[in-house]
């Protein structure tokens, strides 16, 4: 079970493994034999805690290998495992007085989308759904096709733009029913260019830098105060060193702000916002920085990170060397706690495997990385069990 006799309660079974810090909390419940990272016991009954937050039900969605040995879509309530049948990933997920949203694509290749654990696949040849949102009993899907991006309302197709290169990568619906779908288009002089749709019909491109390119990744819909939204992704800028270097970014309705990249563009390619929230007027927006290649490793490779406001927070889990990835795709926070979730590179216990030449679905909480899997829960003999993605959060 990759934990030494010393460390185990008993060497014959797997799932028993020691407490050598004596904090209530199996040592090996981060999936791997780390006592840093093996979880609190608030309630001193010698049993882990259940809940990533205290009195809160934190879900996951994504994909991994299940205990078959299967690579599919799932989703995670706090730490445990649900499998999405026919699912090759998932890729948002939202939750209404209990039941569970979830989209992405099927085992066919097709969008498509879960409610709980039933499959609604969606009309258009190679679909993938990006994102997911329910209104008043309605679910709306934002994703593309092969002939353009579109999004879905009770499983009926809107397209957006077609016949040409164009994607939606989220959706929000305001209160009073319009509906926000955010992501690109390219134009007839082949920009691509960041954008929404508002109620499928009524396109607005969002500002981007002279000469450059932008997307949009994500959307935070704020209700209350201004009535306003806000669309996270990124902005292609000239350089005078890289010739271009994307931007993370934000825009507030149709007003861009950048977002520091964290050091010299001598040293980053660039940086990407993936997921966005607002919490108290504050907005916190999760992705990732792309760093060149040096002699000394880690050469290069991109590091997870989030930004509340315009203050730039490193996570861990970024390169062990030039193999190694790290990227936060979403961010909520709730009751005070910044929850944050990616994948990040894995310390690999083989050695004769590249350290960080493979990831692993994760989330931070207040930035302390936890993994997703657990060695316990994948056959291990498939060499990189740990593989697998984290893409997006809800928090009841």
């Amino acid at each position: 079970d990759n934990v030494t006799d010393e460390n185990d309660i008993d060497p014959f079974d797997r799932y028993s493994c020691s407490d050598t810090d004596n904090d209530g909390c199996d040592d090996c419940s981060s999936g791997i034999f780390d006592t840093s990272n093996d979880g609190l016991d608030d309630d001193n009954d010698g049993i882990c805690n259940n809940q990533i937050i205290s009195g809160r039900t934190v879900y996951i969605v994504g994909d991994s290998y299940n205990s078959e040995g299967d690579y599919t879509a799932c989703y995670w309530r706090d730490r445990e495992r649900i499998e999405l049948p026919g699912g090759a990933w998932a890729t948002d997920i939202v939750v209404v007085d209990g039941t569970v949203y979830t989209c992405g694509t099927g085992e066919a290749s097709d969008a498509c989308y879960w409610i709980d654990q039933t499959r609604y696949d969606l009309p258009g040849f190679w679909g993938e759904a990006e994102a997911i949102a329910v209104h008043n009993g309605d679910v709306y899907v934002a994703g593309w096709y092969d002939n353009g991006s579109c999004y879905w309302v009770n499983g009926q197709r809107v397209d957006l733009t077609t016949n040409r290169d164009s994607q939606a990568y989220a959706i929000g619906v305001r209160d009073n029913g319009m509906v926000y779908v955010g992501g690109y288009y390219m134009n007839n002089h082949h920009y691509i260019i960041p954008c929404f749709w508002k109620d499928g019909n009524n396109r607005t491109n969002l500002p981007i830098p002279s000469g450059g390119d932008g997307e949009v990744y994500d959307i935070a819909i704020e209700e209350t105060g201004n009535n306003m939204r806000y669309f996270a992704g990124v902005a292609l800028h000239t350089s005078s060193f890289a010739g271009y270097t994307p931007k993370a970014c934000y825009w507030r309705h149709t007003t861009r702000t950048d977002l520091p990249l964290g050091g010299s563009t001598y040293d980053i390619y660039g940086a990407g916002a993936y997921g966005i929230t607002i919490d108290g007027g504050d907005i916190y927006t999760a992705g990732y920085t792309d760093w060149f290649g040096h002699l000394e490793e880690p050469s290069g490779g991109s590091y997870p990170q989030y930004w509340k406001n315009n203050n730039i927070h490193d996570l861990e889990g970024g390169p062990l060397n030039s193999w190694g990835t790290g990227t936060a795709y979403d961010i909520r926070v709730a009751d005070g706690n910044v929850v944050v979730v990616g994948i990040a590179t894995v310390e690999s216990p083989d050695p004769t495997t590249p350290e960080g030449s493979f990831t692993a679905p994760c989330y931070w909480l207040n930035g302390e990385l936890h993994f997703l899997v657990n060695q316990y829960d994948v056959p291990q003999e498939i060499e990189r069990w740990m593989n697998g993605n984290a893409k997006g959060i809800y928090i009841e």
